[in-house]
């Protein structure tokens, strides 16, 4: 059963660090006094993510391991630039899934 919060308690914060404050609670989508309890007490902060980003991820890290198990074993030169050009496409798309989660 949770315990019902009744206490008030006032922290004094300058404005930058208010807006640190904020800002961090908004990035794991929390309430800023969620966000200020968890780390005042120093408990565990659990992101909540999105499934299907996290799938996305995992496939992209499944492909870097085909590439670099295909690199092992045929490493000349035009394996080399297709790996490369693969990779990059693949640092693309991470960065537009982390661009994602920093939105939210």
């Amino acid at each position: 059963m949770k315990e019902k919060k009744t206490d008030r308690m006032n922290v004094r914060v300058s404005q930058k660090e208010l807006a640190e404050i904020k800002k961090k609670a908004n990035k794991l989508n929390m309430p800023v006094s969620t966000y200020f309890r968890a780390a005042a007490l120093n408990q565990r902060i659990v992101i909540k993510t999105d499934k299907e980003m996290v799938l996305k991820i995992r496939d992209i890290g499944d492909n870097i391991n085909r590439i670099a198990h295909q690199l092992n074993m045929h490493s000349d030169d035009l394996t080399i630039a297709d790996a490369y050009s693969q990779m990059e496409k693949y640092k693309q798309t991470l960065q537009c899934i982390l661009d994602d989660i920093a939105k939210k």
